[in-house]
């Protein structure tokens, strides 16, 4: 029986070469390569190409801000329908299909000339992101990993945090060198690479499907004396239970109000810098604060096996309404640089947070469907914050009094995380 599990995961891909090491670990390698990939659509990246694509083609900063948040919203909207039929049929089709629409979609960002041109192109990206191969990966993770849930996701946020800290510089090389057309085309190959082959060939729905359990325990008849499966097994919730809860409405409006923050200042931070330093400068900075996210995403997963999301997600929005108000006064490479090490740490802190926070709250089997309802809110705030930001830009010169609003808006997940007390269930009812 000690052989069982060897020969079933070679069964499931003969891609993985080590079958005596858990197959929940092949589909974290993936999930890190995916999430690595898929900062190009994201807002430190994005950020890098906003004044370049400006300066050429003459575009308002709201411009460009509409193409990111019209995917965000279009990524929101399906999350729904892709969480549901993540729940029942697996991701790796999901993840794939995204995958390819975002490599294609950078293609044609390499050859935009009017803003509709990026407003299609770049929001079926991020969209394919944010819908597709983010939630794929997060449900997959969450049915393969229980117990080290928290380092597993850890190392995922490491995986993106490391993308948006090594791709900057990288792709401002090539902006200097060529133009930002071909950038767009060089993570067309990022995106081939690191994100459709390798969850193509790797991810899998649930072990459950494979004759496994999670972590890689083994069946209940083949444990130790006095070994017990019990404590190794969460409390599930479905779905409806869920909506009964104060505690998920609690949770929405945290994880709404620092998406709305997160993403407007992910987006604009580097314009912000370079309206007061040199380009290098401020996209230095950047890479700064997403090195120090990189690095504390893992110590914070963690953490999270130790202690209550609760407890890490109010210690993540503590240390980004901090940075918000650095942001206001940086106006100096060491003030840009105490902004990005402490946001970056709050970043990490959220990365794991988010990643798990429905899973954590309410167990995996209905992580999917739990996650996908409490998206469409994000096609309010998504929009919200980066527009808000980009409009403060235009109308006034400075990020300033966008900078202030975020930090009160952090202060209101703060409240939101101090409400969202841990429920349990008992016989009869919900507590």
């Amino acid at each position: 029986m000690a052989d069982r599990p060897n020969l079933i995961q070679l069964r499931i891909s003969r891609f993985w070469p080590f079958p005596r090491v858990y197959y929940g670990w092949a589909v974290l390698v993936a999930g890190v390569l995916s999430s690595f990939a898929t900062v190009a659509t994201q807002g430190p990246i994005m950020g890098v190409f906003l004044r370049p694509i400006q300066e050429e083609l003459e575009w308002s900063a709201l411009t460009l801000t509409i193409g990111f948040v019209t995917g965000t919203v279009a990524g929101s909207l399906i999350s729904p329908w892709v969480g549901r039929r993540l729940d029942r049929r697996g991701g790796r089709l999901v993840i794939v299909a995204a995958g390819v629409v975002i490599a294609l979609s950078m293609v044609g960002l390499s050859v935009m000339s009017e803003p509709w041109h990026f407003w299609l192109f770049f929001g079926a990206a991020r969209g394919a992101a944010v819908g597709g191969v983010a939630l794929g990966m997060m449900v997959g993770l969450a049915s393969w990993h229980v117990r080290r849930r928290g380092r597993v996701i850890g190392m995922i946020g490491t995986g993106q945090r490391a993308g948006q800290a090594l791709l900057p510089l990288p792709i401002l090389a090539i902006m200097l060198a060529l133009s930002w057309r071909e950038a767009w085309l060089a993570l067309a190959v990022v995106v081939v690479l690191l994100l459709i082959i390798p969850s193509g060939l790797l991810v899998r729905r649930r072990p459950e499907d494979y004759g496994l359990l999670p972590d890689g325990d083994p069946p209940a008849g083949e444990l130790a004396e006095g070994e017990q499966l019990g404590d190794r097994v969460e409390e599930t919730w479905t779905l409806a239970e869920a909506k009964r809860t104060r505690t998920l409405w609690a949770l929405m409006v945290a994880q709404a109000s620092v998406v709305l923050s997160v993403n407007a200042v992910n987006l604009h931070i580097t314009a912000n810098f370079q309206d007061k330093m040199a380009v290098e400068q401020a996209v230095a900075a950047v890479a700064i604060f997403a090195t120090a996210a990189a690095l504390s995403t893992l110590p914070w997963g963690f953490a999270l096996e130790r202690v209550h999301v609760r407890y890490v997600g109010l210690t993540a929005v503590g240390l980004l309404f901090a940075a918000m108000l650095i942001a206001v006064r940086a106006d100096t490479f060491a003030g840009a640089v105490t902004f990005a090490v402490t946001y970056g740490l709050g970043l990490g802190a959220w990365t794991v947070t988010s990643r798990m926070l429905f899973a954590n709250y309410f167990g995996r089997r209905s992580f999917g469907s739990i996650r996908g309802f409490a998206a469409p809110i994000m096609v309010v705030v998504n929009p919200a914050g980066p527009l808000f930001a980009a409009y403060v830009r235009d109308a006034t010169g400075s990020y300033s009094i966008a900078f202030v609003v975020f930090a009160v808006v952090f202060a209101v997940a703060f409240a939101a995380f101090l409400v969202a007390v841990p429920v349990r269930k008992r016989a009869g009812g919900m507590s």
